[in-house]
């Protein structure tokens, strides 16, 4: 059986490769950019405002995207992407996070070394700024000591599909 982190996987070899994706993705980063600013304008908190001004600052380095309530980054060659979304916790699982407000890294997918690791440390980035936690889901060992590198903690199986859930503490 395989697992939702495989499932994703997949799902981004198959757009990656998928030449009417990539030229959407590059035919609307005009669009993406205005609809990012609008967002800008009337975000409801200062944690918002700040991971859309942040991500703004990234568009000559990524192609923007917006899909499934997520902001994605995907590189210019489409080798790699993250997606990640700011939202309150789940209330299952409120007590594990110190404030109102989380960013969730719903996804990291590459095919080239070292450009996950370029994309992740780019929206750290970001968190650092926004001094919040940052949480993700996963299911293997492996994935779990990859993102411990990052200084994730596993909090333990939590996910309806026994996801592992982790989190790396706002940096203060």
């Amino acid at each position: 059986m395989t697992t939702i982190t495989e499932q994703g996987y997949q799902q981004f070899k198959m757009l990656s490769n998928n030449t009417m994706f990539r030229k959407h993705v590059k035919d609307s980063q005009n669009e993406i950019i205005k609809i990012l600013m609008s967002l800008l304008m009337y975000a409801p908190t200062k944690m918002h405002k700040t991971i859309l001004s942040r991500v703004l600052l990234l568009r000559d380095k990524y192609y923007l995207y917006i899909s499934g309530g997520s902001l994605h980054l995907f590189t210019r060659d489409f080798k790699s992407a993250i997606s990640f979304n700011i939202k309150q916790p789940n209330p299952k699982h409120i007590d594990y996070f110190t404030d109102d407000w989380i960013v969730e890294i719903d996804n990291l997918n590459s095919l080239k070394k070292g450009y996950g690791n370029k994309l992740m440390n780019e929206v750290l980035e970001i968190t650092s700024v926004m001094k919040v936690d940052v949480c993700l889901w996963t299911e293997t060992i492996s994935n779990t000591k990859y993102f411990e590198k990052y200084g994730f903690e596993s909090i333990g199986k939590r996910g309806r599909a026994k996801e592992n859930l982790m989190i790396k503490r706002k940096e203060v």
